[in-house]
């Protein structure tokens, strides 16, 4: 592994974040601490709520320079939550994203050569305004949007798109609905 600035850039963002995802910053006013100093690392608006052992990391400490996690504002994240941002993840506004979820922006080419010269493929993700990612959902690199109001359901696999309003489910997720805009 070459060592570079991303190296260490990426090594000391996975310790703050490390540090910050303890238990004991649950309590006010150390919830407060977390979040602002997330906010300032990860380009965040107003209003982020952060649950613990959440981690947001570019896998293979990769050059940073391509590579970005810009989050909206009034984003909840709930705890276990980890989002891969080697292919770029941008999150708009008031955005909940549930416990135990992964989201991977970065896959493994597979072939018959040594795993060490794999090619990576990567993918920018963009979830969109009003989004609702179930818990223990997971959402491939494959997946370039999450549509605004969409709703991904609990233990979704999320392989594909998905369109404004739309609520998927399963393994793969599927539609299944649409979110009833009477009723906000």
């Amino acid at each position: 592994m070459k060592m570079s600035f991303g190296f260490f850039r990426e090594a000391m963002l996975r310790g703050i974040q490390y540090i910050l995802g303890m238990f004991m910053f649950d309590m006010p006013p150390l919830l407060t601490i977390r979040n602002y100093i997330i906010s300032l690392l990860f380009h965040s608006g107003k209003g982020l709520s952060l649950g613990n052992s959440c981690i947001f990391l570019c896998p293979h400490y990769e050059e940073v320079t391509d590579h970005l996690l810009l989050l909206g504002e009034d984003i909840s994240f709930n705890r276990n939550v980890e989002i891969d941002y080697s292919g770029g993840v941008i999150i708009g506004n008031n955005v909940w994203i549930s416990q135990n979820v992964l989201i991977e922006t970065h896959e493994h080419l597979i072939s018959k050569a040594p795993k060490s010269q794999w090619v990576i493929k990567r993918s920018q993700l963009v979830i969109e305004d009003e989004a609702w990612i179930g818990a223990n959902a997971i959402i491939l690199e494959s997946v370039n949007r999450i549509g605004k109001g969409a709703i991904v359901a609990a233990g979704a696999v999320v392989i594909k798109d998905v369109p404004d309003m739309a609520i998927v489910g399963g393994v793969p997720a599927k539609y299944i609905g649409t979110r009833d805009k009477a009723n906000g």
